[in-house]
């Protein structure tokens, strides 16, 4: 009688997962069911670049500042060389000031030992600006008064090392935070040319609309007209996560190239204005070697995120890459360099 009622209860039970499957498979290819998947489909591809192009454009302001510490009041010498780097690269490319909105600003922490943007100076909307901390420092003096009175402790990859900064290693760090004015012009005129155009405001928006517009696509063909999907609930999700997940990587490759392109792009137009732009690109970048290395042996897990050579691992163009670029720009310059005393 117990065994009887148990198996007749598993039976229901059975059934009315059967009946919810069921319903469920009738559902996803009938009318309604069409209505959702076009709608979830088209809302992936949609979405996310609507979102992504009002919180770069009419809001980026807002986000920049909400999102990073920078001060945009700067020193009274590094407003000057901004205004004068903004005219120069105003003059290379003969673009009005109104077609080239750019705030630069301070980062207040160790956010990054490099510059921070977003945005695009090429649209309406500008882009923004944080230069590393250290570009204030006009002498060595500076830059130990901040770093004692700011920085005691250095709060980078997840650690925090007490630093004493009058202290042999504490000296070599210093060292390393004081910028030439060559340096500080590269720096300066690099982020310009490397955060222009409109691929710099919204390339992430027309990278994802594509990989997803694909794979949505792929998905509904795939779900709809194959034997092995057979049109079921179930295998809508499995594809349809499936092809979210591709295009999620394929966008972020995408992004990485196209970062990767545009840093080299601006270290190799900026170094290539002056000698002068040249010498403190690699002065820029030698520096940072340097810096990365002795905060290596500085660092518990300082291995784990710098490479021997002072190269970062989580970055997405090496170091070392760049100041190689710049290094060819070197020799190219004294070969110029040669010439020209021969003229003479």
């Amino acid at each position: 009688m117990f065994s009887r009622s148990f198996s007749t209860a598993r039976s229901k039970r059975s059934t009315t997962k059967q009946s919810f499957t069921e319903k469920a498979n009738a559902w996803i290819i009938g009318k309604w069911g069409r209505r959702f998947r076009i709608g979830l489909l088209a809302g992936t591809v949609v979405v996310y670049p609507v979102g992504y192009l009002i919180t770069h454009g009419p809001l980026h302001k807002y986000f920049f500042e909400k999102n990073h510490s920078v001060d945009f009041n700067l020193p009274e010498h590094l407003q000057r060389l901004t205004l004068e780097e903004l005219e120069k690269f105003q003059e290379m490319e003969n673009r009005k000031p109104k077609n080239t909105i750019i705030d630069f600003g301070i980062q207040k922490n160790l956010e990054s030992l490099d510059s921070i943007a977003s945005g695009s100076l090429g649209v309406r909307f500008g882009a923004q600006v944080g230069l590393p901390f250290y570009a204030q420092f006009q002498s060595k003096d500076d830059a130990l008064d901040y770093c004692q009175k700011n920085l005691p402790t250095l709060d980078i990859f997840g650690q925090k090392v007490p630093i004493i900064w009058d202290s042999p290693a504490g000296n070599e760090l210093l060292d390393t935070f004081v910028l030439s004015p060559n340096a500080l012009r590269f720096v300066i005129l690099r982020d310009m040319f490397a955060n222009d155009g409109y691929n710099a405001y919204a390339n992430k928006a027309i990278s994802w609309s594509t990989w997803t517009a694909f794979t949505s696509i792929f998905t509904y063909w795939l779900h709809q007209k194959t034997r092995m999907c057979g049109g079921t609930a179930k295998s809508f999700a499995v594809v349809y996560c499936i092809f979210l997940i591709f295009a999620l990587v394929a966008h972020e490759q995408w992004f990485l190239l196209y970062r990767f392109l545009a840093d080299t792009h601006g270290d190799s137009v900026a170094s290539r204005v002056t000698f002068d732009y040249s010498s403190g690109g690699k002065e820029y970048y030698w520096k940072m070697l340097k810096r990365n290395r002795i905060l290596r042996d500085l660092l518990v897990n300082g291995r784990e995120h710098i490479t021997p050579v002072g190269d970062l691992r989580s970055i997405t163009t090496r170091l070392l890459v760049r100041y190689d670029l710049l290094k060819d720009v070197g020799i190219e310059d004294d070969e110029v360099r040669g010439a020209m005393r021969g003229d003479d």
